[in-house]
């Protein structure tokens, strides 16, 4: 099968598996300020639940958190565990992207053969909520945003707490990794983060603040926007302190970074991160994905994210 058949059957694939998360790019769409299509949204919408013997499910708190738990969702990697133990991959709105990977990784396997034996050695994390909606709009909100000004807030439309994403960082950093360390042998060096929106903006914040919890980012359609592009000032204060230290980061780290397609009114979404491209240190990568909106984009980004966590590059991504 020639390279182009490949990806033709990986996209026949991964098209099935993204009609059952049409409701969830409903939602993301109307996150990003676009009209929403009836009758329902992905925010009433049931989770899709992995039944396998490899897939764990189980609820954990953080002691700075006085609500409700998460979710989380481990797939475990069929392969036996490398020296250094497994890759991971972190996902971000873990009840609609953890069954996207899943579903992904197997159809991976089939249509990219060569990489069957690395994609064996990856787990699956992914962070969500017990809710049992594929989207749970107020805890997303709250978990991947910094305190939000009423005056941003009341532009977007928004009524929902903010300011959580401090808290939210601190528990993946630890108690959700320490909960997956003591199920699994993980590679720490090996680690990739994924989110997508409001989580892909959340995962440039780990990016800029704490680079090395993880190894590999992918942030899609990052809403750099939010509370007046805040998000900026971060990136300003990240490159300053590369600068500082020497001009280069202490650890290398590769990023992606993707954007629905063609769409003028949408392109500020990519500037930002391009100002990272030429870091010494840091592998950074560019795609647009055409022919998908904020919503839909989530379900092919989800797959990426599976091939980015074993060392690949999507297909059509530009090396900035």
């Amino acid at each position: 099968m020639t390279h182009p058949d490949l990806y033709k059957r990986r996209g026949t694939l991964l098209g099935l598996s993204a009609l059952a998360l049409l409701p969830v790019a409903r939602a993301l769409a109307a996150e990003a300020g676009e009209r929403p299509e009836p009758p329902r949204r992905a925010s009433q919408t049931p989770a899709e639940t992995i039944v396998d013997e490899r897939v764990e499910s189980f609820a954990l708190n953080s002691p700075a958190h006085n609500g409700e738990p998460w979710q989380i969702h481990l797939a475990r990697p069929r392969g036996a565990a490398p020296a250094a133990g497994y890759r991971a991959l972190y996902l971000l709105d873990g009840n609609a992207s953890f069954p996207l990977a899943w579903h992904a990784l197997a159809a991976l396997r089939t249509a990219r053969p060569e990489l069957a034996g690395t994609l064996d050695q990856l787990a699956l994390v992914g962070i969500g909520y017990p809710s049992g909606l594929r989207i749970d709009t107020p805890r997303r909100y709250h978990d991947f945003t910094p305190y939000t000004a009423e005056e941003f807030r009341r532009a977007r439309s928004v009524d929902l707490a903010t300011g959580g994403r401090q808290v939210f960082l601190d528990f993946l950093a630890q108690q959700v990794r320490e909960a997956v360390a003591r199920r699994l042998p993980i590679d720490a060096r090996q680690q990739t983060l994924f989110g997508h929106s409001l989580g892909g903006l959340f995962t440039m914040h780990v990016l800029y603040t704490r680079p090395e919890l993880f190894r590999n980012y992918v942030a899609t359609d990052p809403s750099f926007w939010w509370n007046g592009s805040s998000a900026l000032q971060e990136q300003a204060a990240f490159l300053a302190g590369v600068r500082a230290a020497g001009g280069k980061l202490a650890s290398p780290l590769r990023l992606l970074v993707e954007n629905s397609g063609g769409d003028a009114e949408r392109a500020d979404r990519q500037t930002p991160a391009a100002s990272l491209a030429g870091l010494d240190g840091l592998q950074m990568w560019h795609r647009n994905v055409a022919g998908e909106t904020h919503g839909s984009l989530f379900g092919p980004a989800a797959a990426d994210a599976v091939l980015f966590a074993v060392g690949q590059v999507p297909q059509g991504a530009q090396r900035l």
